[in-house]
């Protein structure tokens, strides 16, 4: 048979396929399970709000045309509710994406990109698939030290990426330090931030909107998700904010009519559904406190958490153990194996009933 893999560009046969969270469905039917919650892959236990819900349907009428490529009506609201000006917006089928048009555009074999250990995996896939070298800054104490990620930075280096908050880990930059470094960044290598969890980021008096930033500083990309905090991943939309000429090169990259009909009408009434985002990020505040305190009482470390999700350090408990228990007992989670962490299960905060379970299931496996 001929060698297909041989014909592929860049550093494609040098990646590993993504591995996604197990849906609920395919746990129901391997191990039998009539009741499955899934605290795996970061998705809003509230679902999409009843605004977004109702307009969704509306739309499905419409599919049998093509969506408006451009997503005026979706980037009008984006202006409208945050002064993000039209022309520095990029729509995409989720922000993941929009990364992935990025690395393609400005990422090759001559450069180089520079990431925190740790990173979402994404970021180092589509670095190597497009041949570049990865540069990766240890983490201290589980957070970016922005000054050795500085120095990692040379006249090669087109992209230095960043999860903010991060994830799989959840601990987050301030506003002022990002400020500063983004600053200090040489304007040759784009600096992007990627910011799907947020909306989670509350609580910060200091806290500032860093897409407002692209008018000082003509090298930052900011790329947000519709996926975590108004629960739509299951669509797949997300935007990129950025300076007006790259914004341009990427709506000219992009597939044509890359988001859907369903997916641009239920974004644009999710923006309007501020009651319902209120309720989302005031669960996750109040159920993160009770993941901190469950750790607590077990003797456990929790990493302290800026997003919707909580990662746990379960030694000297094997950790893959316990994963797989609680999979038995219909609780799904997300260990961390590949990104080295045997001992951490990263698991979204759910409801508090959706907790409680997890919460209790944990107790009698920790008492073994």
């Amino acid at each position: 048979m001929t060698d297909y893999a041989a014909m592929v560009n860049g550093g494609l046969t040098r990646i590993k396929p993504y591995q996604a969270g197990k849906p609920i469905e395919e746990v129901k039917r391997e191990l039998g399970l009539d009741d499955v919650i899934k605290l795996a892959s970061n998705e809003n236990p509230f679902g999409m709000s009843p605004k977004a819900l109702k307009a969704s349907v509306e739309a499905i009428s419409g599919c049998n045309l093509y969506p408006d490529s451009n997503g005026f009506y979706l980037k009008e609201k984006l202006h409208a509710k945050f002064g993000y000006k039209q022309e520095n917006l990029v729509l995409g089928a989720g922000s993941n994406e929009l990364i992935n048009l990025l690395f393609q555009a400005f990422v090759n074999d001559h450069v180089n990109v520079v990431l925190p250990q740790y990173s979402f995996v994404v970021y180092s896939m589509e670095a190597t698939v497009n041949g570049a070298q990865t540069k990766v800054i240890p983490l201290k104490d589980w957070n970016v030290d922005l000054d050795d990620v500085l120095s990692a930075i040379d006249e090669n280096t087109r992209i230095v990426a960043f999860a903010n908050p991060s994830n799989p880990i959840g601990t987050a930059v301030s506003s002022a330090a990002m400020r500063k470094f983004v600053a200090e960044v040489p304007k040759s290598t784009l600096v992007v931030i990627d910011e799907a969890y947020n909306e989670f980021n509350e609580g910060d008096p200091t806290f500032e909107d860093s897409a407002k930033w692209v008018d000082e500083f003509e090298n930052l990309v900011i790329s947000r998700t519709f996926s975590k905090a108004y629960g739509l991943a299951g669509l797949r939309v997300g935007y990129m904010v950025a300076n007006a000429q790259i914004a341009s090169l990427l709506n000219t990259l992009r597939a044509p009519f890359n988001v859907n009909s369903v997916a641009l009408a239920a974004a644009l009434a999710a923006l309007d559904d501020d009651e319902f985002l209120k309720e989302v990020v005031l669960n996750n505040t109040r159920e993160r406190v009770r993941f901190m305190e469950f750790a607590k009482k077990h003797g456990l470390k929790a990493i302290e958490s800026k997003a919707n999700f909580v990662a746990i350090d379960f030694a000297p408990h094997d950790a893959q153990a316990i994963a797989c228990d609680l999979l038995k007992a219909g609780v799904i989670v997300r260990p961390l194996l590949g990104y080295d962490l045997k001992d951490i299960l990263r698991i979204t905060i759910g409801k508090k009933e959706e907790n409680d379970r997890l919460f209790l299931t944990l107790d009698k496996l920790l008492a073994k």
